[in-house]
């Protein structure tokens, strides 16, 4: 259950540009770490609270990732560019260049929370039109990208 449970956490195998890939799983690795401190931590917590018959309260770091998920409803692949102002590393922008969602398809990308996204996407390789939207990654779960007719954005 721990493995499905990972393993759905992000779908890097939809980023196609070898930085962005990277990025992701950067990402990923780093979220788990903190994850995986935040148990120890509490459990740590909860066993000196035991030990010495007093009340202690640990409370986990904020998260600092959150999962989005693009979905492609169309009959096409999907192309997607996802820039921001936010930087991963001294060099770099957390920005997700090519992604490629298959048609019906759904991508499970991690992002910085509260992070502003300029999301450009096409469904034709060919078409120069991209249409863009922008996103805020704290108000949000689910983009569904339809080219030329709109999308919808889904909440917490």
């Amino acid at each position: 259950m721990a493995v499905m449970l990972l393993s759905s956490c992000s779908s890097p195998k939809y980023i196609h540009d070898i930085s962005s890939y990277k990025r992701q799983h950067e990402l990923k690795n780093s979220r788990n770490g903190a994850v995986a401190g935040d148990v120890i931590l509490a459990g740590f917590s909860l066993f000196l609270a035991a030990a010495t018959d007093t009340e202690f309260d640990y409370y986990p770091s904020e998260q600092r990732f959150k999962k989005i998920l693009l979905q492609n409803p169309t009959a096409d692949t999907l192309y997607v560019n996802m820039l921001t102002d936010v930087n991963w590393d001294k060099l770099d922008y957390c920005d997700f260049m090519d992604i490629r969602i298959p048609p019906g398809k759904n991508c499970r990308i991690l992002c910085p929370v509260n992070a502003e996204y300029n999301v450009y996407f096409r469904n034709k390789w060919e078409n120069e039109d991209d249409e863009m939207i922008t996103i805020n990654t704290a108000s949000l779960s689910s983009v569904k990208l339809e080219p030329s007719t709109g999308l919808t954005i889904q909440s917490k």
